[in-house]
């Protein structure tokens, strides 16, 4: 069953998709429902070892790719169906506007620009200059359309080998960020730096969503249980808001069981890793006057396969939607001892 969030606004809406649990035969229209006038600006694709051959025939790119960023995907776990989770975005004829190349798309409304980039990637192999030239891409990009660097609210970093190249993308990262970033003048974008098991068995590959215009606000938020990355000097926010005139647009940063001093917590314990983490999450939502029924899209990252049920239990008992939810499994976080990783994005009316 799909489940999808939308966001809302005068000329356009932004449409949050989840399937979680496919299963139908391959070749069937994934996402057809959406392929009127829209635009698909995100796709994320998890499909098991034995479909991993078939995949992009679960893109809407290949149905309409003149419509659509190209999808990033992943190998997951043999025991768990196909999922999808995408970013929609449908305009209000005559109200706004969409361009597309073959590195993103960008819609325009009155006082908005929205920009979704498609997948950037370090071939595999990679060193630290092939990690920095990936992150200048996504100058780039923006240059393109063009939009600046400080439009920039939300990165997706997915390694391949993250506990190996974690250093690596640190360092392109501050490279990146000290051509034009600085704490007077912007804040850091939300982020998410995992382990990704990409089909193309790519180093590192990047996404970003920038924003902007005279009718958006972005605002970088804090986390009531948590310290700011850059106290121990990893550059992005736990969170940032997107400030719509009818909505919020909220990106919650990758987050595990690290506390207010930066330090690794529950060393080896999934349920209170787990338990702690959400009630992470839960703090920054109340900060905004939202809470789990506004979460659109959320992924989980499971270091153990073996942690599943338990994950499901806990889920089901803190009433987490996980119909708008898609689960990584066997995948490393950026520290060895963190078991158990969460995103999400979250829509909250004005």
């Amino acid at each position: 069953m799909s489940q999808r969030v939308i966001l809302k606004e005068d000329s356009f809406s932004l449409q949050f998709l989840t399937i979680n649990n496919y299963t139908g035969e391959i070749g069937d229209p994934f996402v057809a429902d959406i392929l009127r006038e829209d635009y698909v600006l995100q796709e994320k694709i998890i499909v098991p070892p034995h479909l991993a051959a078939k995949a992009t025939s679960f893109s809407a790119g290949s149905v309409a790719s003149l419509q659509s960023n190209t999808p990033i995907i992943f190998i997951g776990h043999p025991d768990l169906p196909a999922q999808y989770s995408s970013v929609i975005a449908q305009l209000e004829k005559g109200k706004s506007k969409a361009e597309k190349n073959n590195k993103a798309i960008k819609i325009t409304s009155d006082g908005v620009n929205i920009l979704y980039s498609a997948p950037i990637f370090s071939k595999q192999g990679g060193n630290s200059r092939s990690f920095i030239a990936a992150f200048n891409k996504i100058s780039e990009t923006l240059q393109g359309f063009p939009m600046q660097e400080s439009a920039i609210a939300r990165t997706w970093l997915f390694m391949n080998n993250i506990l190996k190249d974690y250093k690596k993308l640190n360092t392109a990262r501050e490279q990146f960020f000290a051509k034009w970033y600085s704490a007077a003048n912007h804040f850091i974008p939300a982020s998410t730096g995992i382990q990704g098991h990409m089909i193309g068995n790519e180093a590192l590959a990047v996404e970003f969503c920038a924003f902007s215009g005279n009718n958006i606000t972005i605002k970088q938020l804090s986390s009531p249980l948590q310290n700011e990355p850059t106290a121990y000097s990893k550059l992005f926010s736990r969170a940032v808001a997107v400030q719509f005139s009818n909505n919020i647009l909220l990106f919650i940063s990758g987050t595990a069981a690290i506390d207010k001093a930066g330090s690794s917590i529950h060393i080896g314990n999934f349920q209170r890793q787990m338990e702690f983490t959400l009630n992470v999450v839960k703090a920054i939502l109340d900060t905004v006057n939202a809470n789990y029924a506004n979460i659109a899209q959320s992924v989980i990252y499971l270091k153990r396969h073996g942690d599943f049920s338990t994950c499901m239990r806990i889920l089901d008992e803190h009433k987490f939607p996980v119909d708008r939810t898609i689960f990584q499994l066997d995948v490393d976080v950026c520290r060895e001892d963190l078991l158990f990783e969460i995103e999400l994005t979250a829509v909250i009316a004005k």
